[in-house]
């Protein structure tokens, strides 16, 4: 989730090539659009209004959502990311044509869930190594309005009708902060291998049981790395490709 970047050198290169050999498309920043929208932005549904010729204004929604694969101290999380906010843009065309340098806002970033479960898997929590039979639920919460810079091009053949687009930027978020919670059993595998069903095994929830209260401090540590370990989507990478109408 954190090592993917867009590669926006060779993107940008290529935008410009089509900017600038893109007259018959001029009249698409002057145009209105109505448009559908997918990738790590969401599932958007937005509308286009020009104002003037070098500008133009956008508005929509961003639903849907969509899993990933995160793995942190033996840890396999299922991570979903889910999309419920307005956006809104403004876009630059600085060469006339199809080309733009966008700014806006999303209302908020996505949301995102992590759930890890299995049986007498042994994974590594805080400092300390445990077998475990149950799951673990978490949340990693990237903050509120969220502030966005791109790039994109999209163009319709004529200046009319339908046309494709793609968009390439940067949300930018909180630092996130995880919450991580467990329910099952657990037992401390450290140094010798064990059973969570078996006589050294706990009910990591048992608030009287202080190999509990141990388990549940280390989880805490847990969701500190994981902070560290996510840092980076504060700077939330956002690749949207559209199908658009202009009119």
């Amino acid at each position: 989730m954190t090592g993917a970047r867009p590669a926006g050198g060779i993107v940008l290169a290529l935008a410009l090539v089509l900017a600038g050999a893109a007259p018959a498309w001029a009249d698409d920043a002057r145009a209105s659009a109505v448009g559908l929208r997918a990738g790590s932005g969401g599932i958007g549904l937005e509308y286009a209004h020009p104002l003037g010729e070098r500008f133009a204004l956008r508005g929509g929604i961003s639903v849907g959502g969509f899993t990933l694969g995160l793995e942190e101290d033996g840890i396999d999380y299922d991570a979903t990311l889910r999309y419920g906010t307005p956006v809104g843009m403004l876009d630059f065309h600085p060469f006339g044509g199809t080309f733009r340098l966008t700014a806006g806002v999303y209302g908020r970033p996505p949301d995102i869930d992590l759930v890890a479960d299995g049986e007498n898997e042994r994974i590594d929590v805080g400092a300390r190594e445990y077998t475990a039979s149950g799951r673990i639920d978490g949340d990693v919460d990237l903050g509120g309005v969220a502030p966005f810079l791109g790039i994109g091009w999209g163009g319709s053949p004529s200046g009319r009708g339908f046309g494709l687009s793609v968009e390439i930027g940067v949300m930018f978020a909180d630092a996130p902060g995880v919450s991580l919670s467990a329910r099952g059993r657990a037992c401390e595998s450290t140094l010798l291998s064990c059973d969570p069903d078996g006589l050294f095994g706990f009910d990591v929830s048992d608030p009287n049981d202080p190999r509990a209260a141990t388990f549940r401090a280390e989880l805490e540590d847990e969701a500190r790395e994981l902070e560290d370990s996510l840092a980076d989507l504060r700077y939330f990478p956002v690749v949207n490709l559209g199908l658009h109408y202009r009119f």
